[in-house]
Order: C-alpha cells, then structure tokens, then sequence
C-alpha cells in the first residue's frame, strides 16, 4: 500500500500536495480535489494547524497560517521512484570472517522485504573470472526487477567467492547499467548505485582508488555512488563515495562476525532512506490551471506535530530549505540536505502548498 495514499487529506479552497517525507510506492495517482463540499477551508471543522498549513513545529521552521488563505485546490503525489545498481563483489577474501555468509542474508532480506515495495534493482557479481574487461561487467545476473522479489536470493546462492578485486571495470559496467536504466525505465526516477566490497582494488590496469573515485565523480551529478565496505582498515574506500556524491562510505566491521549481519542491514537501510527522500515530482495542475512557480511553498509536519514552512533556497545557502531540479523548468522539489536530514529524522510528511508567494528566507 502506498504510504502516500494513507496521508493524502482534503484542504478545502486550497491547492496542496501531500507527499511521503521519506519514500512511498508507486501505485497511487495524482488528483487534485476541489473542496466545495467541506463546511469550512480546512474540512470537518479543524484548525489550519490541524489540517498542515501553518503552525510552528519547533525545528525551526517559520509559522505561515495566512498559507491556508491562498489556495484554491488539492492534489496528492508520490516521491520519484529509485532505481539501485548492485554491483557485489564476490573476491576470494569474501570467504573470510563469515563475511560472505553474513552479507548476503542481509542483501537478500532486504531485496525480499516488502519494505522495499518501490524500488526497482539489478545486481551483478565481480569478479568475473580473471576478467579486467568492462563488457564482462555490464550485462548483471538479475536484470531490472521490482522489489520485493525472490530472483535476487536464487543469484546470490549461485555465486561463491572466489578470484582478485577488479573495482574499476566492474564500476565501469555500474555505471553503463545504471546509464541504461536512466536513460529507459528510470528516467522518471532516480537512479543510483550500490558498491559493495571487502578490500582495496587488485590487479588490473589503473585499478586504484583515485582512478575509481575519479570515475564515480564523472557521473555523480545524476547517478551517485553508495559504497558498502565489509571489513577493517577500509576508510580509503571514503573516497569513492566522496568521488561519487555520497560523503562517505559505510564499513561493516568484522570484529564480530556475528555483528556483521546486523550492520550491513542498516548500511543498505542508510542507502535506502538516502535515495529515496527528499526528492519529489511536481504533479501537473488540473485542466485550465497553470503551474506559478512563484507560488509554491515547502511544508513539514511531523509525526504528532504540526507544520513548519521551509524556505525557497534555490544555492542551498546554510544547507537547509528547498529548491527546484530546474530553476527555469522545474518538474521536482528537492529538499537541501539539513532540512532533509530533520525531515528524515523526524517523519512525518511534506506538503507542497500552492497559490500562495513563495517564502524565502534572507538573501545571502
């Protein structure tokens, strides 16, 4: 069921989109509804503190309850679908300090979770054979499939470790899978991709960390890069994810072989909430309406709370409000990644509120 489905509501005489704060599924449909039959602006007599528009939420967002004055309709959306590239290393040192055993529960859970209802994945294996050739890395072992599916399990027991770690080819075929994925399915997504290894890059020709973190950065600006490494003494693997738009990598440990699963379950989580949030499509207004991108205000009410409104940041200045994917021609929202990471932490939901002059704050 779509999460955003469960908190669409009616704003009588206002034009809002509800969206999920950190993800949802893809089988609701934007509607907008007129509010003509409500008894008031806000349906069955509640406050706009109640209904989301307005209010203070104590996380610094600014009070705006004259939002509930300006609108004429409602419409409810969905966050972009995501779209993850596994790229599994399967090297003969995988073997070791239940390292194989233990990461492949956790990436099996999580391809079988219902929880991941929304995401669609694909997930190839490195090494193959002796190979430093890139074509034997683009064609994955599971193609593109929705989540949740059990084809994912069936691959991953067909592998075991064995071989060198050639990280640049196979990142290489990543990134042309996941090129080929946005630029078919996924292109009304957003698409990403997942490394997943146990130690530092081995044999082949320049098959070194800044050679790879300098290939995650030449497609970063729409396909980043997670990185899973699953082991000790792996912080150079930071570079990677520095390289491909991800701040850092995420390492399992292995002190505790019996740990390792647990961890590794929460690093994919991470990627997960990290992919999904905070981006989300702008529906197209009902017939004989326009989209003012002058006219477009940020909302989060959180679990139990009530709203707070970000302001319009179009830098990211300070790290914290909201901007559009394309200032000229926006068709998304994207929250900057303070506001973000308080929109994660707390819940709740975004509502995207129009007909009102858009807030900003002061101009830096």
């Amino acid at each position: 069921m779509s999460t955003a489905t469960k908190l669409a509501f009616g704003i009588g005489a206002s034009l809002l989109v509800t969206l999920v704060a950190c993800g949802g599924g893809g089988d609701s449909i934007s509607q907008f509804n007129r509010g003509e039959d409500r008894e008031d602006g806000f349906g069955n007599g509640s406050s706009p503190g109640e209904s989301g528009l307005g209010g203070d939420n104590g996380n610094g967002n600014k009070e705006n309850p004259d939002l509930a004055k300006c609108a004429t309709q409602s419409a409810t959306a969905e966050a972009r679908p995501v779209y993850l590239v596994f790229m599994f290393d399967k090297s003969g040192s995988m073997s070791q300090s239940s390292k194989w055993t233990s990461s492949k529960a956790a990436t099996r859970a999580f391809f079988e979770s219902p929880q991941s209802a929304g995401i669609s994945a694909t997930l190839t294996f490195f090494p193959s054979g002796s190979s430093c050739n890139t074509s034997d890395y683009n064609a994955p072992q599971v193609a593109l499939t929705k989540l949740p599916s059990a084809s994912f399990g069936t691959a991953l027991d067909s592998q075991s470790p064995n071989g060198g770690t050639p990280t640049r080819p196979a990142l290489e075929g990543a990134i042309n899978t996941a090129q080929t994925v946005a630029a078919g399915p996924g292109k009304d997504g957003k698409v990403a991709i997942v490394l997943v290894t146990d130690g530092q890059p081995e044999g082949c020709s320049n098959n070194n960390v800044n050679s790879i973190r300098d290939l995650a950065s030449s497609v970063a600006s729409t396909i980043p890069t997670y990185v899973i490494g699953v082991g000790d003494a792996l912080t150079n693997l930071n570079a990677i994810a520095v390289g491909g738009g991800t701040k850092n990598a995420l390492i399992v440990s292995t002190a505790d072989p019996t740990k390792i699963q647990t961890e590794f379950s929460k690093a994919i989580e991470t990627i997960k909430a990290s992919a999904i949030a905070c981006d989300y499509n702008i529906p197209p207004p009902p017939a004989g309406q326009a989209f003012d991108r002058a006219k477009v205000n940020v909302q989060h009410v959180p679990q139990g709370g009530t709203a707070g409104t970000l302001d319009y940041n179009p830098s990211c200045t300070g790290g914290t409000g909201w901007r559009y994917d394309n200032e000229a021609t926006p068709t998304r929202i994207l929250l900057c990644d303070g506001s973000c990471d308080s929109v994660k932490s707390k819940a709740g939901k975004v509502d995207i509120v129009f007909g009102c002059a858009t807030q900003t704050g002061p101009v830096k």
